[in-house]
């Protein structure tokens, strides 16, 4: 049998066939296998427990044929990865306009790093696949010859190493993907250098069948617990109408009554001087690693402040908009998504040059005007989905910005929505005001749970950057607090 019925591992016969693990093995073997649940002893295999003879010389055959379809795929690859470089291009150019002089050098970098790729990686699958090939014009006569002579011991040992063929080839089966990763905190590119841009390889198994991870319930556990009380310099108790994670970890948030913005540490205690505005902030979102974008702050417009590490704030722009906007959420490294109020439309765009648009789909949920605090949004960027909640309708609408379709999402535990913000795996969490709750929910508008805090009617939430921390806080009604919680996967 050429070696076949030899172990690999220690060059020993073949004597057992461990089913637990789908393996050949030897008597050094029985080492690790002697605990397993079911050992075959190849010995005492019969006739009866061997596959037709027909039917395995057809399964050979069709290893013959799928490896000619993996150097045909092989061929296929070298149009795909063409393409798929081409793509890595069109998105260096769209983002060019903004990062200006290292573009180029980015550009070049990444272009080697995929023409590299491409062509180590199609050298490996012809390769592999000229090696499968002759692997199975050796075997083939091996196989003729013990269904013709061959032990029945003989015969298992060579079904389970044409299994074994099986699998290899099958594990072969892989397309790679090419695409350009890019860090969020797009201000600070010009200071990187030329690797600020990554090629990101990603190989995907080319099976009929591809298993997306669903989304699953979390668990909170609070972690501190900060009454909001009126201090020296307030003029009102503090109503936190914005919260956001730096990159870092720090959390910041806009007082709507006093007019200020603050940075708090992970025990929610004030670091560094409050930022004073002009006029009554409403919302805030964290656009880079220092770069924070403030709804009403001015007047009718956003504010950009920058953020130290020391803790200072600074104002670095004021943008004056058509539109007045409430809340405010990241759509992509250089646009947000915005609320609106006394304005037919309800969600907008602005870039952080102070350009508004519209989405190109007109939405398919109510077109109406709000008036200022009965709607909020917020956009999962990965699954092209803008959420907004509507307060007094007791309604969430997922609208998918790529296909113009929108869900309305009702249910007892979404009473008076308000905050909103994008949770753990791609998931929206809501505040349900009147619930005093959290409501988890899927993009499809499935509820994942629905979590009590501590805290009376919750108004205003964020989840960190590595999704491990929620912050909330409450409205105007009740006592203030402001609380911190742990986000955990829920093991049931």
């Amino acid at each position: 049998m050429k070696g076949l019925d030899r172990c690999q591992e220690h060059n020993k016969t073949i004597e057992f066939f461990c089913q637990e693990h789908s393996m050949l093995c030897c008597t050094s073997c029985l080492i690790v296998h002697g605990n397993c649940g079911k050992l075959n002893v190849i010995e005492s295999v019969t006739e009866r427990e061997l596959a037709d003879s027909d039917e395995l010389m057809a399964s050979l055959i069709k290893l013959d044929s799928d490896a000619d379809f993996i150097i045909a795929e092989s061929k296929r690859q070298d149009s795909d990865l063409n393409k798929s470089v081409s793509k890595v291009n069109a998105e260096l150019d769209a983002i060019q306009i903004r990062i200006l002089k290292l573009f180029k050098e980015a550009q070049n970098n990444v272009q080697s790093e995929a023409n590299a790729f491409k062509s180590e990686e199609i050298n490996r699958s012809q390769t592999v696949c000229t090696k499968v090939k002759e692997d199975l014009h050796t075997i083939l006569p091996i196989c003729s010859a013990v269904n013709e002579h061959g032990t029945p011991q003989q015969k298992y040992i060579l079904s389970k190493r044409m299994e074994e063929k099986h699998r290899i080839i099958k594990a072969q089966q892989v397309t790679p993907h090419l695409s350009v990763s890019c860090p969020r905190e797009l201000t600070s590119l010009l200071e990187m250098g030329k690797d600020f841009i990554k090629l990101k390889i990603q190989t995907v198994k080319t099976s009929p069948i591809s298993l997306s991870s669903q989304p699953r319930p979390v668990t909170l556990e609070q972690l501190v617990s900060v009454d909001l009380p009126q201090t020296g310099d307030d003029e009102k108790k503090p109503l936190l109408s914005g919260l956001d994670f730096l990159p870092d970890g720090r959390l910041v948030a806009v007082d709507n009554l006093n007019k200020k913005c603050i940075i708090l540490d992970d025990r929610l205690q004030r670091l560094g001087t409050p930022y004073k505005f002009k006029g009554s902030p409403c919302s805030i979102v964290c656009v880079s690693h220092d770069t924070l974008c403030v709804t009403g702050g001015g007047s009718k417009g956003v504010c950009l402040l920058s953020v130290s590490t020391d803790n200072t704030i600074t104002l670095t722009r004021e943008i004056n908009t058509i539109s007045t906007f409430y809340s405010i959420c990241c759509m992509s490294p250089s646009h947000m998504v915005v609320s609106t109020y006394d304005d037919p439309r309800p969600v907008r765009m602005i870039s952080v040059d102070g350009v508004e648009t519209d989405f190109d789909h007109f939405l398919t949920f109510p077109m109406k005007t709000y008036k200022v605090d009965e709607s909020a949004c917020t956009y999962v960027q990965s699954k092209n989905t803008l959420v907004l909640t509507d307060r007094f309708a007791h309604t969430v609408y997922m609208h998918d910005t790529l296909k113009g379709t929108s869900r309305a999402v009702t249910n007892a535990n979404i009473q008076e929505p308000r905050g909103a913000c994008v949770g753990p795996g791609d998931t929206v969490l809501v505040c349900s005001t009147i619930k005093h709750s959290i409501v988890h929910l899927s993009v499809d508008g499935n509820i994942l749970g629905t979590y009590p805090v501590d805290i009376c009617y919750p108004n205003s939430i964020c989840v960190s950057k590595n999704g491990t921390r929620l912050a909330v806080s409450n409205s105007a009604v009740g006592k203030r607090k402001l609380q911190l919680y742990k986000i955990s996967p829920s093991m049931r």
